[in-house]
């Protein structure tokens, strides 16, 4: 392939696939078969989920340092690496703790590849093409998605080890890819990746906050709306499997509908009208369950990395060119603290709607409701107040 970032890019796709689109999602949609296996309750799963988003926020504490200590493209193979087998590892039905270690595990290699790839890219793509090549990495979330929703309500049939292994067997493909497309990746981090220049202005601090609320917002939907659909909403796996794979489509879709949009008014102003779409997206189940809203939900919810591209393309509009590395870092680690408090929160608040004497039972309406006001906040946050951007 005649250009580098290209490849670069799709290998930073397929490592997402493998990171967060399985690492992550496929999670998402095993969790109404855990839960009915009698492994953990709704409540207990929600907790290990929430054991792989502090394992994101490790994973981006750790990248810079790691990576200079012992190459970039050292640190993106063994998170693969990581990642696969924390997989398989998952098909042990060892108890609780076990598959928290293993969704840990997972969610700091997540974080690592993430980090390392986008670095990667901004540092080899021309200006022009940069945008494209986050669309690359990004797809390989969608994609994942997809994947996770048509595997495992099939693989299911055959117990859940079963569907364990059958995602393992995709990430191994996946993780091919990624290799092949790190081949010629500079192994050195570029210096301004951890270079102490100050970065904070008045619009930059208040993105961080929205990232953080944006993190916080989708934690609902991407542990427990699967196993909404599944059980609460009567759809069983397959019906939420095929929800499942709407998301996955749509997060593919999605950077494309906000790329649009933000020709059409401005970043900063799509920005603003995509949390606002997503706070409705994510909380307006929390009111009712008509078939339709679930399918809206389920689109809206799955265009969601489309709001992560335009905060980054909002963060290149307030940041200088040199900062850009530093400042993507930052959003990582906002993104990540956010999902950890959203990992904490939102079993705590499911554990209290829970029915009495029916650990199995699951009133959602509480936590997407939850969600969607993270989100109206993060609206709020990304707002371009005329006095912060006269003091960006």
């Amino acid at each position: 392939m005649k250009e580098k970032w290209r490849r670069l890019a799709i290998g930073g796709g397929a490592g997402m696939f493998v990171g967060m689109g399985l690492g992550r999602f496929a999670y998402s949609a095993m969790v109404p078969a855990i839960v009915e296996a009698g492994e953990m309750s709704a409540v207990a799963a929600g907790r290990v989920g929430m054991i792989n988003l502090a394992g994101f926020l490790c994973g981006a504490v750790l990248s810079v340092p790691l990576a200079h200590a012992v190459g970039r493209t050292h640190v993106l193979r063994a998170a693969l690496a990581v990642a696969v087998a924390g997989l398989a590892a998952s098909a042990l039905a060892w108890g609780p703790v076990w598959l928290g270690a293993c969704r840990g595990a997972i969610g700091v290699a997540t974080s690592l590849i993430m980090v390392l790839a986008l670095a990667l890219i901004a540092e080899t793509a021309p200006a022009e093409r940069r945008a494209a090549a986050a669309g690359y990495v990004f797809a390989g979330v969608g994609l994942g998605i997809m994947a996770s929703g048509v595997l495992v309500p099939w693989l299911l049939r055959f117990g859940l080890a079963a569907a364990w292994l059958g995602i393992v067997a995709a990430a191994v493909a996946a993780a091919a890819v990624a290799i092949w497309g790190w081949m010629d990746a500079p192994n050195s981090v570029a210096t301004s990746l951890n270079a102490a220049s100050r970065f904070a202005s008045p619009a930059l601090t208040a993105l961080l906050y929205a990232h953080a609320l944006f993190s916080f917002g989708i934690v609902p939907h991407t542990l427990y709306w699967v196993d909404y659909l599944a059980r609460g909403a009567g759809l069983g796996m397959s019906g939420a499997g095929a929800h499942w794979v709407i998301v996955g489509l749509f997060a593919m879709l999605g950077p494309l509908a906000t790329t649009m949009l933000a020709r059409a008014i401005g970043v900063a102003w799509a920005l603003v009208v995509g949390f606002g779409m997503l706070a409705l997206g994510v909380g307006a189940p929390g009111l009712a369950s008509a078939t339709a809203l679930l399918l809206v939900s389920s689109m809206i919810f799955g265009a969601q990395p489309g709001l992560s591209s335009l905060m980054a393309a909002r963060a290149r509009e307030l940041a200088q060119p040199e900062q850009m590395n530093r400042v993507m870092r930052a959003m990582i680690l906002a993104n990540a603290a956010g999902g950890v408090a959203g990992g904490i929160v939102v079993p705590w608040a499911l554990a209290a709607q829970l029915r009495a004497g029916d650990p199995l039972s699951a009133d959602y309406g509480l936590v997407f409701l939850l969600g969607g006001a993270a989100l109206a906040c993060g609206a709020v946050a990304a707002w371009p107040w005329p006095a912060r951007a006269a003091g960006r």
